[in-house]
C-alpha cells in the first residue's frame, strides 16, 4: 500500500506533463461553420488552391459519430503539398493523416482529417453521440469543379465533461 501512492502520483504527474505538451491555450473557440467561412474567403476567384500560413487554430464543439473513411487522394496530396511548403522541417507529419472522421455540428456533418495518434483513443473514450472539443487547424483550401474544399486537420480532442 505504501508503494501504491507514490506510483499513483508518478502516473498522474506523467499524464499532466503529456497534456501540458499540447498548446491548448492557442486554440480559440469557434464553430466549424466560422472556420470554413474564414478559410473559404481566403481563396481568390482565380486560385486553384490556397495554402494557409495562419492556421486559424480553433477549438470547436462537435458530436462524435464513430464513422470514418480513408482520406481521398486529392485531399492527401493537398496535405502533403502544404507540409512540403510550410512544414518541411516536420518529416512524417502528413502521414499522421490517413483517415477522416465524420463529426456533427448541430445538424451539419463534416468529414475532417484526424491525426492517427489520437484516433486510437476514440474506441476507449467515446461512443456515437458523445460531445467533444476538437482542436484543429485550417491548412487551406482547393477548388473542385463545383465548390471550394477546406482542409482542416484535427490535432487533438477532449471529451466534454459530463458525458
Amino acid at each position: 500500500m505504501q508503494m501504491f501512492l507514490p506510483l499513483t502520483l508518478i502516473a498522474v504527474s506523467s499524464a499532466l506533463t503529456l497534456l501540458q505538451g499540447f498548446p491548448f491555450e492557442i486554440f480559440k473557440p469557434r464553430t466549424l461553420k466560422d472556420v470554413i467561412a474564414i478559410t473559404t474567403k481566403s481563396i481568390r476567384p482565380d486560385d486553384s488552391m490556397f495554402l494557409a500560413h495562419n492556421q486559424l487554430e480553433s477549438k470547436v464543439e462537435v458530436g462524435f459519430t464513430g464513422q470514418s473513411r480513408p482520406i481521398s487522394e486529392r485531399r492527401k496530396t493537398f496535405i502533403k503539398t502544404w507540409v512540403g511548403m510550410l512544414r518541411s522541417n516536420q518529416q512524417g507529419y502528413a502521414e499522421l493523416y490517413e483517415r477522416e472522421y465524420l463529426y456533427k455540428e448541430g445538424s451539419d456533418e463534416h468529414w475532417l482529417a484526424t491525426s492517427k495518434p489520437i484516433t486510437k483513443y476514440f474506441d476507449k473514450e467515446l461512443k456515437p453521440g458523445d460531445k467533444m472539443d476538437l482542436y484543429l487547424i485550417s491548412i487551406g483550401a482547393y477548388r473542385t469543379k463545383d465548390e471550394i474544399e477546406c482542409v482542416l486537420l484535427v490535432e487533438e480532442f477532449q471529451k466534454r465533461a459530463g458525458q
